[in-house]
């Protein structure tokens, strides 16, 4: 039996799934927790975790991963230089390594400014040494790549690292725009390949000899080859996945899909079996690119969230990611008895505890001490033999507060926080059990305790206000799936009338009620045990599938590997031919189906570059574009474009479309 192999590495699980390949029926399933500075062990954790016998016939290997994607919000990746070609485009640059040089083509190609070779090789030598990949970016290039094609080859010859060329990205003409993505796509570029080489190296460790391919992030897959010169293609690859996985697994084809993973929950509107995609350009960091990705809306609410009480005494949930106290105390037995040392003093010093003095804290990774200051050097010593709570970290050190000093610690990385969350509620009231239970049943009766409220009403407030941060998430989703440019999330006559007249029903003259359309089908880990209310609440169904804990890695596994290219063509009205234009070099041709014909062969000699295996099924379709003359009414033909999609026979067709 042929069988697939998905994995998908989250931000709490790294999940593995087994799938026939013909009939794509699931046949085993692993879930290991994801080590995010050691990605090898928990993938090679993920598939020890199946037996010899399951990974027989394994013949593809599909990996969705969130690397990308978080590499970028956290500012993170290799360094980077970019050399731009015929000027600086306005806006703040991702990279403050860069060089100017000349050399410029009008907006049909035709070169105005030739580049100089000294300039060119002077620029590439000021980085020798600095940077582990450039990015070359030139103005119009789409439109002419022959300048930036000459200075990556010049690159290549002279420095040896990793060089990508804007052009070769996106198709846009947008200068700035362009300039990001091919920067942050440099940044990523050591990394993405260090997780490939890890995988392989992993695979060859239990004898799979497979063709190893990434999804992107409008879901489809590519070789690993092409995620090691596009890894910015596999940014918001995760929820692509999950969007997948979770139409496949309820056979459902217009719903809302809801995943709730350890750190955040991501929904995503699908019409007709399709997806819908951010055509425009993902937002990731803070940073638009030009990259086509899944369109989804994402709220701070995980099974790893923060459970706290604010400054008001209330119980707040998020947006915050933690280690739960149950995973910790099974980590650091000693952190449970130190609890238990805090909860049994007779003056019951935790009733007091205005600042959650009751979290923990523990290192997670070393800092040169040149880099902090003496205070903040005391506590990374502390925690260097083991966790504590806040109450007794401060006792050792003595000094009354260390909140500003652990925040500057938690935002650099170097220390996690320990905290009441979502899955220590499930352990403290048994509704799942995997890790210590009792340590998750005392932090919550710590919190009853200063709240002077039972055990159990505890929990049932956590559990409504979990319920309630879910309700607003699917109404809030459906207003930005229905208006983009409307922002539920900060706009408070939003919050008004879905938090306080909705959900909360806190207004003595108003009442309210939204419903959603659309069936809601949940998938993630924890998700089962929080979307119960949902179907009342938004008078709609809620299907949780099955295998919808590792819905994500199905979404790898099922999908489809997939190439598409964009070639553009234009008149020249001086010669009166048709400019084709590839993506390393122009084309003239006399007549517009000439030029079509050529478009179809570049195209699809592009795409198959970045498909396995020989054998593809080929689709074209053609858009015009036309304007109509003001005075005489008459269309004039403007530019066509040619849309080569290619799909490999190694993976065969879902229901799932991007």
């Amino acid at each position: 039996m042929r069988k697939i192999l998905g994995i998908d590495t989250g931000g709490t699980y790294t999940d593995g799934v087994i799938v026939a390949a013909g009939t794509r029926e699931i046949l085993c399933k692993t879930k290991t927790l994801t080590t995010h500075r050691n990605l090898r062990l928990c993938i090679n954790n993920c598939i020890h975790a199946f037996r010899p016998d399951q990974l027989e016939g394994v013949s593809l290997v599909c990996l969705s991963t969130t690397l990308a994607t978080n590499a970028i919000v956290e500012g993170r990746g290799c360094k980077e230089g970019l050399i731009l070609i015929g000027g600086r485009p306005e806006g703040k640059m991702p990279s403050s390594r860069y060089r100017v040089i000349r050399g410029k083509p009008d907006i049909r190609g035709r070169m105005r400014e030739n580049i100089d070779p000294n300039e060119v090789d002077e620029a590439i030598e000021s980085f020798r040494g600095e940077v582990d990949a450039l990015a070359v970016s030139g103005y119009a290039s789409v439109r002419n790549p022959e300048h930036e094609i000459y200075v990556k080859q010049r690159i290549q010859q002279r420095l040896g690292v990793p060089v990508v060329c804007a052009h070769d990205l996106t198709g846009s003409l947008g200068f700035y725009d362009r300039t990001v993505t091919a920067t942050l796509n440099a940044r990523l570029i050591p990394l993405l390949c260090e997780l490939i080489d890890s995988v392989r190296q992993v695979m060859l460790g239990h004898q799979i000899e497979a063709p190893l391919m990434i999804v992107r992030g409008d879901g489809t897959l590519m070789t690993a080859e092409c995620a090691r010169d596009k890894p910015i293609e596999t940014i918001l690859s995760g929820p692509a996945a999950s969007i997948i996985g979770g139409v496949f697994l309820s056979g459902e084809t217009n719903p809302i899909v809801l995943d709730m993973g350890g750190t955040t929950t991501d929904l995503a509107n699908v019409e007709e079996g399709r997806m819908l995609m951010n055509n425009d350009g993902a937002k990731v960091g803070g940073w638009f690119t030009q990259i086509r990705a899944a369109e989804v809306y994402t709220i701070g609410l995980g099974g790893d969230s923060r459970v706290y009480l604010d400054s008001e005494r209330r119980v707040s949930v998020g947006p915050q990611k933690v280690i739960p106290y149950c995973v910790a105390a099974t980590w650091f037995p000693d952190l449970l008895r130190e609890l238990q040392d805090i909860y049994g003093q007779e003056d019951r010093p935790y009733l007091n505890f205005w600042r959650n003095e009751i979290e923990a804290f523990m290192l997670a990774r070393y800092a040169e001490e040149n880099e902090l200051s003496e205070l903040e050097c005391q506590i990374v010593r502390t925690l260097d033999r083991s966790p504590h709570t806040l109450y007794v970290l401060q006792k050792q050190i003595g000094v009354p507060s260390l909140i500003s000093a652990l925040e500057r610690l938690l935002a650099a990385g170097y220390v996690s926080r320990i905290a009441l969350s979502p899955t220590d509620v499930l352990h403290a009231t048994g509704a799942y059990v995997e890790w210590d239970a009792e340590a998750a049943r005392l932090v919550l009766q710590i919190m009853a305790d200063q709240l002077s409220i039972r055990f159990g009403e505890c929990a049932e407030r956590v559990r409504a206000t979990i319920h309630r941060l879910l309700g607003c998430a699917c109404i809030q989703s459906g207003l930005y799936f229905d208006r983009q440019d409307f922002d539920a999330s900060s706009s408070e006559a939003a919050d008004y009338f879905v938090n306080r007249i909705f959900l909360n029903d806190q207004s003595p003259v108003l009442g309210g009620h939204y419903y959603l359309k659309k069936p809601v089908v949940a998938i993630g880990a924890p998700t089962g045990a929080w979307v119960g209310t949902l179907a009342e609440t938004l008078g709609t169904r809620v299907i949780v599938p099955p295998y919808a804990e590792v819905a994500n890695a199905v979404g790898a596994a099922v999908g489809q590997a997939t190439e598409q290219v964009e070639i553009l063509i234009r008149p020249d009205p001086i010669t009166k031919t048709y400019t084709v234009f590839g993506s390393q070099k122009r084309l003239s041709e006399p007549t517009l189906d000439q030029a079509t014909d050529c478009a179809r062969r570049l195209g699809a000699e592009q795409a198959a570059a970045y498909l396995p295996g020989a054998f593809f099924d080929l689709t074209d379709r053609v858009e015009d574009v036309e304007v109509a003359d003001r005075y005489t009414g008459q269309t004039r033909f403007v530019e066509r474009r040619v849309i080569i999609t290619a799909v490999s026979h190694l993976t065969a067709r879902n229901n799932v479309h991007s």
